[in-house]
């Protein structure tokens, strides 16, 4: 580590951003923390709290404001937040996750808008600049190979990949771009706060279970659905505790600025492997893989539908099977281990969204 980074960290309230701010204050360095919400930053006291963090009262200052004023608000919030004008580095990790576009233009307002913002600011004000965008910037693949480079425009799923292919367009070469892969819980507390991508799968079955039990008309082990997807493909899934740590180290390291680095699992699970994990925890059977592009199996009664709209969802995300590249990140943290994909960790990360009903309890 060069000695401790006076860091300004954007979506600090957020998911990922709060433990990318209790990594930072772990690590010894002084933070100024962007937020909009009083209940969220609020949250995020509780959290860090929690780690006994932070340990100085110099090492966290809050300044509230909108990201897309950050360019013309930049004096005004130097002069309320004493020390800003002093960061030297800008962890960028607010971001709208939305998949598709609503009616405000979200996510492309706030991903691609903040980064035209803050490349406006930087001009003005320097900092290193180190943005978190996404692996799947790559777009639409099927079991190839993507290296940690720039990549041409694809055919993207989404909008939000759009948008974190969009933004990486108007910093390449003068920002670090740090892509984690589908972003999950702890890997040792399975917390979360936000259950979405990924969880869905697992919460559509969760509730077909739950339907199961009150109806002994169906036969659970033979439900003969079958899931338009490829059983060798992979779903890239990181734990959080990993991303934020690696990439706090990496920008600590001047040697890796302005590079691109894939947060990304190097084992992840395969559909077959996770499909076998899924029908022994719920005690179900009859979903078969078809391949991907095949058709969805037509529901055919209530339970079949409901399992069909949130399957409808994620279908990309299991015909979508990039296989990420890690030369950058492993030659840059060859020490730092990512923990293993395994029934242990998927468990964990389950018991954890069905104690608190799936982000709907409140806690």
């Amino acid at each position: 580590m060069s000695g401790s980074m006076k860091v300004l960290l954007t979506g600090a309230t957020g998911f990922l951003g709060e433990y990318l701010l209790a990594e930072l204050l772990e690590r010894g360095h002084s933070v100024w923390a962007l937020y909009r919400s009083e209940s969220r930053k609020l949250d995020t006291i509780r959290f860090l709290s929690s780690l006994n963090l932070p340990r100085s009262s110099e090492s966290l200052r809050w300044f509230k404001g909108e990201i897309l004023d950050a360019s013309d608000k930049w004096e005004d919030w130097c002069r309320e937040c004493e020390g800003l004008e002093d960061v030297d580095n800008l962890l960028h990790s607010a971001a709208s996750t939305r998949l598709h576009m609503d009616e405000t233009g979200e996510p492309l307002r706030t991903n691609l808008g903040s980064a035209r913002v803050l490349r406006k600011l930087v001009e003005r004000k320097p900092m290193n600049v180190h943005l978190i965008s996404t692996a799947y910037v790559c777009g639409f693949i099927n079991g190839l190979s993507m290296a940690e480079v720039n990549h041409p425009r694809g055919d993207f799923v989404n909008v939000y990949e759009e948008s974190k292919w969009e933004s990486e367009q108007l910093w390449m070469g003068d920002a670090t771009l740090l892509r984690p892969a589908i972003i999950v819980g702890h890997s040792e507390t399975g917390r979360c706060t936000s259950f979405t991508g990924w969880y869905i799968l697992f919460q559509a079955v969760h509730l077909l279970d739950r339907l199961m039990g009150e109806d002994a008309g169906y036969n659970r082990r033979d439900l003969n659905i079958n899931i338009p997807a490829d059983a060798a493909g992979t779903t890239n899934i990181i734990p959080v505790d990993y991303v934020a740590k690696s990439a706090v180290r990496l920008i600590e390291n001047p040697e890796n600025h302005r590079k691109i680095f894939h947060l990304t699992h190097p084992a992840p699970p395969t559909h077959e492997w996770t499909l076998d994990l899924i029908c022994r925890r719920f005690n179900l059977g009859g979903f078969r893989f078809a391949g991907a592009g095949a058709p969805f199996t037509q529901p055919r009664n209530r339970v079949e539908r409901m399992v069909w709209r949130q399957m409808q969802t994620i279908l990309f995300h299991f015909s979508n099977n990039p296989v990420f590249e890690r030369t950058n990140i492993d030659r840059a943290l060859p020490d730092l281990p990512v923990p293993p994909a395994d029934e242990a960790l998927i468990n964990r990360l389950l018991n954890y969204a069905i104690e608190r009903d799936w982000g709907q309890s409140g806690h």
